[in-house]
């Protein structure tokens, strides 16, 4: 019995002995590592930068209450993770024209910070230096030297799906899962019926509008093109509550006919995706072009084009609906 009580006694003592010493340890940790990426750095910094990617390699993530500023050199990028805030600075260095991120996370006054520099390599290999410093609070200061190899490990695993997806972009234009390609598309008319609606009413306004268009089309004596019914849209997809919307049906020629109005797009250079499934659930394919001109420095005009290819009426299952979705790029 004195034999388990000495035990006892040393375990205790032992415990108390680590607290005190924990009180003299530093809560500060650092660390540094290197990893390489099979894509141009521009690639590399979107993927670690911005929010809709950050999704795709950080599973984790709940974002909350995100708050997002925007400037000619800097992103700050603020959400939340349960209780936990964490924040992105992204800028570029003036000197050397490197790519840096600092991200800044945690519960506590002091949160942690990790400094990505990203250099890019010749062939299109970026290098990812990686700067971690962390803060444990005590006694959870005396593991310090487990929660680096974690924290190292964490941050391997996140630079491997990166590479995973930055090479899918770079070698087969995929992303998120759709081949994006660059095409000329042929100059367009249209006869529209366009407002700014709430996003709530998208399907309602061009149900009951492309009926309206249809009979103003048949009307007028006019030969529709071999495209189908089409939504064109003028403002961002996804930005603000409301949005500016056309339902639109194709035409041979440019004309204006009476309560209606018309669009003719030129024939231009732009970027397209062809998506499968539901017509209310294509923002994901939105999202992967929008991706794409982040990565080729390509800045969107308007209108955005959805062409609906599939006749729901013909074909029953959603996941078979076809619809070509089209960004023209300014200044080609």
């Amino acid at each position: 019995m004195k034999k388990v009580k000495y035990i006892l006694y040393g375990i205790v003592a032992l415990i108390v002995l680590l607290l005190i010493a924990a009180l003299f340890l530093p809560k500060r940790y650092d660390f540094q590592t290197s990893h390489k990426v099979e894509a141009p750095k521009t690639v590399v910094y979107n993927l670690l930068s911005n929010l809709s990617s950050r999704v795709q390699w950080d599973p984790n993530m709940n974002v909350e209450g995100i708050n997002i500023d925007d400037r000619s050199n800097q992103k700050t990028l603020t959400w939340l993770r349960g209780e936990e805030q964490i924040k992105i600075e992204a800028e570029k260095d003036q000197n050397t024209s490197d790519l840096i991120l600092n991200r800044y996370q945690g519960k506590s006054e002091i949160p942690d910070i990790i400094k990505y520099v990203i250099k890019e390599k010749e062939n299109n290999v970026t290098d990812v230096s990686i700067d971690y410093k962390g803060t444990s609070s005590w006694p959870m200061n005396l593991f310090n030297f487990i929660t680096k190899r974690k924290k190292a490990k964490t941050l391997q695993m996140e630079v491997a799906a990166i590479n995973k997806i930055a090479k899918e972009r770079n070698e087969s234009n995929l992303y998120n899962g759709y081949k994006v390609t660059e095409d000329i598309v042929k100059e367009k008319n249209f006869i529209t019926k366009r407002d700014e609606i709430a996003k709530s009413a998208m399907q309602q306004f061009y149900v009951q509008n492309m009926g309206i268009l249809f009979k103003e089309v048949q009307d007028a004596g006019l030969e529709m093109d071999l495209g189908m019914s089409c939504a064109l849209f003028y403002s961002e997809i996804g930005s603000t509550e409301t949005i500016d919307m056309a339902a639109a049906i194709p035409v041979t020629e440019d004309v204006n006919i009476a309560n209606a109005t018309s669009e003719f797009l030129k024939t231009r250079m732009a970027v397209v995706v062809d998506y499968y499934g539901d017509y209310n659930n294509t923002i994901e394919a939105h999202d992967a072009i929008k991706a794409y001109f982040d990565d080729h420095g390509y800045i969107a005009d308007i209108p955005v084009i959805e062409e609906y290819i599939t006749d729901p009426t013909k074909e029953k299952d959603p996941s078979k609906w076809l619809t070509k979705i089209t960004y023209y790029i300014v200044g080609q």
